[in-house]
């Protein structure tokens, strides 16, 4: 997975986001399995995660973007 190189504001900014939006996922999935009475760990949940994330970005960023506005 590539991340264009941005300025440190903007790298921190993504970073943050990135863990914010893991974190949201991580403790909306804990809360089903909770409610399943199944054990959830993080461990298996970051792994997953981070695969499903890093296989998303990679078929994004070999989209084209549009030319010009419908």
């Amino acid at each position: 997975m590539e991340l264009k190189p941005l300025s440190p504001e903007f790298d921190e900014l993504r970073n943050v986001l990135i863990a914010s939006n893991m974190a949201s996922c991580y403790l909306i999935l804990n809360e089903i399995m909770t409610r399943r009475g199944e054990a959830f760990f993080y461990e298996t949940f970051k792994n997953e995660w981070l695969g499903v994330y890093k296989e998303i970005h990679k078929y994004v960023s070999k989209m084209k973007p549009r030319k010009a506005e419908r």
